[in-house]
């Protein structure tokens, strides 16, 4: 057996802001003039992806967290040992099968492949037992001094058994580090994530902004609808949702900052949040996540195009009308009607009364101003196409 040396292939899980297996892309410019308050957003995705992320791997999973920070550990597992995985409820275990390739030096070319799609009598025949029960038993091989101390191990299929709105990644991967020192025995435990978007969903390969642009400063108002697929997950409201806010680049990056994350006050179905009164304008991801009670997490995205709201634009006050001066023949004094108004806004006082002199501050003295993107969360099964529009 090779001599236990330090796992050579760490690597990095990017989680960060809308989860696995997803990426964030720029989708172009919004002008003031459609920025609303008030805005609410349906949690009604028409589709969601399942995959089921080796969290053992990760110490913990946060969406909320710098997607470059987490370090992807490989799970210790010993030559003729057996590791046990537990397949979430969602998936579909009865027909998987199970492979394990040794790349040890990672150059793409296999030092060894076992496989339970291999007839019993090839010597590398991989034998995995527990089909249908939620924990499939895969057995690892002997020593092989060829095969080095780094494997994949890979479990499919793994369908949804959810309704045809939710489909999966079809697969759990598993990166093993050969160890005489490790368990005999290992179990591992992967979390499931569903992933989801609106308006478009998930699979649309457009870019997709919501409508609305959101004015800072003002609530946004998330609604579990009586529809939502996601109850499917055993969602039947919002506690404990969390909600961040992440702002994109000029190349629809997330800028590199996790995500701030908001407070979230939650009534039944619905939640609500303020989106911060300085927030520069300009385009951002918006992550809502929810555990589920199987143990999974839900994280749904939606990309926003947030306007900055510049102060009424400031009027100086008109100048009172002067009084013609009287006759030389006349001693009368002039009487200002105090209650008079006229057309263009100024209202007239008497000299010493407590009243002030007013400009009416209509709908077209206040401007709304800045310009705004949106961030849009596609998995990597298609490539992002042109095309798409949204309107206001």
């Amino acid at each position: 057996m090779p001599t236990p040396t330090p796992f050579r292939r760490p690597q990095v899980q990017r989680l960060g802001l809308v989860g696995i297996g997803a990426a964030v892309l720029l989708v172009g410019i919004a002008s003031s003039a459609g920025a609303a308050t008030g805005v609410s957003i349906p949690l009604e995705p028409t589709a969601v992806v399942l995959s089921a992320v080796p969290v053992d791997s990760l110490g913990s999973m946060d969406p909320m967290a710098d997607p470059t920070s987490t370090v992807y550990e490989p799970t210790p597992v010993q030559y003729g040992g057996t590791i046990t995985v537990d397949i979430p409820a969602e998936l579909d275990d009865s027909a998987v099968g199970a492979e394990l390739v040794f790349d040890d030096n990672g150059d793409g070319i296999p030092e060894a492949t076992y496989s339970s799609s291999f007839t019993p009598a090839n010597p590398n025949f991989l034998v995995v037992a527990g089909q249908g029960t939620g924990s499939i038993t895969v057995t690892l091989p002997a020593d092989d001094p060829i095969a080095g101390d780094a494997a994949t191990l890979t479990l499919e299929p793994l369908p949804s058994t959810l309704s045809p709105a939710f489909t999966s990644y079809d697969q759990v991967v598993y990166e093993l580090g050969f160890d005489a020192s490790a368990p005999a025995a290992q179990t591992v435990q992967p979390q499931l994530v569903a992933l989801s978007q609106v308006p478009c969903d998930v699979y649309s390969g457009t870019r997709c902004p919501f409508p609305t642009p959101v004015t800072a400063g003002s609530t946004v108002t998330l609604d579990l609808t009586d529809g939502s697929v996601l109850r499917e997950l055993g969602i039947t409201d919002l506690t404990d949702v969390q909600v961040g806010l992440q702002q994109l680049d000029a190349d629809g990056l997330p800028t590199g900052a996790a995500p701030v994350e908001l407070a979230v006050q939650v009534d039944g179905e619905t939640a609500s949040f303020v989106l911060p009164a300085g927030t520069a304008a300009g385009s951002y991801g918006l992550v809502v996540v929810q555990q589920t009670p199987s143990g999974g997490i839900s994280v749904f995205s939606v990309e926003l195009t947030v306007v900055a709201e510049e102060s009424p634009a400031v009027v100086p006050p008109a100048v009172p009308p002067t009084a013609a001066p009287p006759a030389a023949t006349t001693t009368q004094p002039v009487v200002v009607n105090a209650g008079l108004r006229s057309n263009t806004g100024v209202e007239v006082v008497e000299t010493g009364s407590t009243g002030t002199v007013t400009v009416a501050t209509g709908a077209g003295l206040l401007l709304l101003a800045g310009l705004g993107g949106a961030a849009v969360v596609r998995t990597r099964r298609r490539p992002a196409t042109e095309g798409g529009t949204c309107a206001d």
